[in-house]
């Protein structure tokens, strides 16, 4: 009976030192396991990086040496913000992709169904195609006025009946800084008709009134010296694309003879060039004695 009994605990010992070995060793092959699965882990994030970080070299060195191969310098500087603006929108969908594709091997990795997340994602994008139209709209107009260049950051536009400075473009709005002060943010969606006037030289003109009585001749040759002192002033010197000049008679008023003097230049500041025109004119013409139209009233008696 006693031999039975040790038998009894010595095989209870047996077994009770196997189920702790088993332990043990099921614990560290958990632990290593998991160790495994972050190395791995650690090794697709790093290799997203080094994906990316590659990929965004590339972009950068298409858009900042080929695409503007062969363009003159006033072709680099129009050009200038959109590439940067597409180069930045490339690199960024680049590296969502690159992310999505990370998150989704590594959660693969921790033993979740990638069927089942990418079926999820695209219920997901159903919906948010249904019941985020609007959105959508957005983020597509914005790729496509990117990407079409229709105005870039710095243009001068006019969308609807908005004028102004444009600030900043993304992906869903436009914002615009209106000639008062005021930031306009515009949906990207409800953009139709953009009037850029940043892409070509805009006209701008002076008109004066010379007096009836006045040699219209010479009131040319005095609007020509005041032409050609704006032209020479070097404050407008870079932005003009065709200097002051001399139209001619535009119209017979009641009481003056109306001359108009023209111009182009870039980067809207014919508004300046303008108010600058007016003042040499106004000198030129007292300098040399014309005489600028003004109502007069001429009184008259009987006995005259």
């Amino acid at each position: 009976m006693a031999g039975t009994t040790g038998e009894v605990v010595k095989t209870v010992g047996v077994s009770s030192d196997f189920v702790q070995a088993m332990k043990n060793m099921f614990s560290q092959e958990v632990l290593l396991g998991w160790i495994g699965i972050a190395v791995k882990m650690m090794v697709v994030i790093l290799a997203v990086l080094i994906l990316r970080k590659v990929a965004c070299r590339i972009i950068d060195k298409i858009f900042k040496n080929n695409f503007t191969a062969g363009l003159s310098e006033k072709s680099d500087l129009i050009e200038e913000k959109r590439l940067n603006t597409l180069a930045k929108m490339f690199k960024s969908i680049v590296s969502y992709v690159l992310y999505f594709i990370g998150i989704i091997t590594c959660l693969d990795m921790v033993g979740f169904s990638i069927t089942t997340i990418v079926a999820g994602a695209g219920i997901a994008s159903l919906a948010v195609a249904f019941g985020a139209q609007s959105i959508v709209q957005d983020l597509m107009s914005g790729i496509f006025i990117v990407i079409e260049n229709q105005y870039a950051v710095g243009d001068r536009v006019q969308i609807g009946g908005i004028i102004g400075e444009v600030k900043e473009i993304g992906m869903k709005t436009t914002k615009i800084l209106t000639y008062d002060g005021q930031l306009m943010v515009i949906s990207n969606g409800q953009i139709s008709n953009v009037v850029n006037y940043s892409r070509a030289a805009q006209r701008g003109y002076v008109e004066v009134g010379i007096a009836y009585e006045e040699d219209i001749d010479r009131a040319w040759q005095v609007l020509e010296q005041a032409c050609a002192k704006v032209a020479q002033d070097e404050r407008f010197s870079a932005d003009f694309d065709e200097t002051p000049n001399v139209l001619g008679v535009v119209a017979l008023a009641d009481s003056s003879v109306v001359m108009r003097t023209t111009f182009t230049a870039f980067n809207w500041t014919q508004a300046v060039i303008e108010r600058e025109l007016r003042k040499v004119i106004k000198m030129e013409l007292d300098k040399a004695g014309v005489e600028i139209s003004y109502p007069k009233l001429q009184l008259m008696t009987k006995g005259e």
